[in-house]
C-alpha cells in the first residue's frame, strides 16, 4: 500500500528530506504555480479537485477550470505516475437522504463530464483519471462504483469517510474494494492506525493523509514502535494530554540534525520540521504493517526507547 502525504504551498517540502515521497495536492488557487518551487519533484502524485475547499466557498469554478489547474501541476512536476481526480460533491455536510443522493448524482455527473476533458488531452499512459466513489451506505457505494466502471474508469478513490467512525470507515472501504478491487482503490484522508491495518490486510492500493502536518500544527509529535503521540510541553494543550518536554531517540532527518527544534512551538518553520518528523514515523507504522502482513519479522530498532 502506497502513502501520499497531503501537501499545500505553505507546507514542508517533504521531497527535500524523502526523495521517494509521494504527494497529493489540491487544485485550489493558493497551490496554483507552486509545485515548480520544489527542487526535487515527486515521482508519484495525485491531483485532486479541492472539493473540500470549494464546498465551503460561495461559488466554485467550472470543471474545466479545475482541470486546467491540474494540467498546470502536471507541467510543473513531470511525475512518473499521476492520477487526476474529477470534481466530487462531499457528503460530510449532507444531513438528509435526499441531499446525500443528490451529492452522489452530482459526483457521477462530474465524473462523466471529466472523462471528456481528460480524453481530449491524450495523456501518456502513466497519467490516469481517478473516479471518486461517493456513497452513504452499501447500496449507494455499489451503485456509484458500478457507474464509474461503466463510464470507463479503472482507478478509483473513495471519499466522504472523515465524518464516519472507525468501524464505518472500514466497512465502506470494504464495500468499495469488493466492487472495484482493492488493488485499484485509493482511500482519501483516512489514517487511523486500525484503518491503516485494515487497508493493508485488504491490499488497498494507496491512501493519503495530511495527519503529519495537521498534528505538527497542533504542537504534536509522533514516535513509533510503539506508535505514540505527544503534545510538546511548551504548547497550550490541555494538561491531561500526554506531554513531552524533550526529544526521544530518533533517526529522522530533523532529529539527526537538531532534535530540539521539534519542541519550539513557533514560528512556522518549526512546525514544518515537526511535520517531517511525523511523516517519518507514520511511514514506519505503515511499513511495519506491510511487513507483518507479508509474514516478516519487524526488527525492533532503538530509535525509540521506553523506560
Amino acid at each position: 500500500m502506497h502513502f501520499y502525504v497531503g501537501w499545500s504551498h505553505s507546507d514542508a517540502i517533504f521531497t527535500d528530506y524523502f526523495p521517494d515521497c509521494s504527494i497529493l495536492v489540491s487544485a485550489v488557487p493558493d497551490n496554483k504555480g507552486k509545485i515548480h518551487r520544489l527542487k526535487l519533484k515527486p515521482k508519484k502524485i495525485i491531483m485532486d479537485c479541492g472539493s473540500v475547499y470549494y464546498v465551503k466557498q460561495k461559488s466554485r469554478p467550472i470543471l474545466k477550470d479545475i482541470f486546467n489547474i491540474q494540467v498546470s501541476f502536471l507541467e510543473n512536476s513531470n511525475p512518473q505516475e499521476a492520477y487526476l481526480v474529477h470534481f466530487d460533491e462531499p457528503m460530510f455536510n449532507k444531513k438528509t437522504l435526499s441531499e446525500r443522493y443528490m451529492a452522489m448524482e452530482k459526483t457521477l455527473f462530474n465524473a462523466y463530464e471529466y472523462l471528456s476533458l481528460f480524453s481530449s488531452k491524450r495523456f501518456p499512459r502513466h497519467i490516469q483519471p481517478m473516479g471518486v466513489i461517493q456513497g452513504y451506505d452499501q447500496a449507494s457505494i455499489e451503485f456509484s462504483a458500478y457507474e464509474l466502471i461503466r463510464y470507463g474508469y479503472t482507478t478509483f478513490g473513495i471519499g466522504s469517510l472523515l465524518a464516519q467512525n472507525q468501524k464505518k470507515q472500514i466497512e465502506m472501504i470494504n464495500y468499495a474494494s469488493n466492487i472495484v478491487g482493492a488493488s485499484n482503490l485509493h482511500v482519501f484522508g483516512v489514517t487511523g492506525i486500525p484503518q491503516m491495518e485494515a487497508m493493508v490486510e485488504l491490499g488497498v492500493k494507496s491512501f493519503d493523509s495530511t495527519r503529519p502536518t495537521m498534528a505538527a500544527a497542533f504542537f504534536q509529535v509522533f514516535y513509533s514502535r510503539p506508535f505514540k503521540t505527544f503534545f510538546i510541553s511548551k504548547s497550550h494543550a490541555k494538561l491531561s494530554s500526554p506531554r513531552l518536554s524533550e526529544p526521544l531517540p530518533c533517526d529522522c532527518p530533523v532529529c539527526l540534525e537538531n532534535a530540539s527544534n521539534l519542541f519550539i512551538p513557533s514560528p512556522r518553520d518549526h512546525m514544518r520540521l515537526r511535520s517531517i518528523h511525523n511523516y517519518y514515523h507514520l511511514n514506519i507504522v505503515l511499513n511495519d504493517l506491510i511487513i507483518k502482513k507479508n509474514g516478516g519479522e519487524i526488527n525492533a530498532i532503538s530509535d525509540v526507547l521506553w523506560s
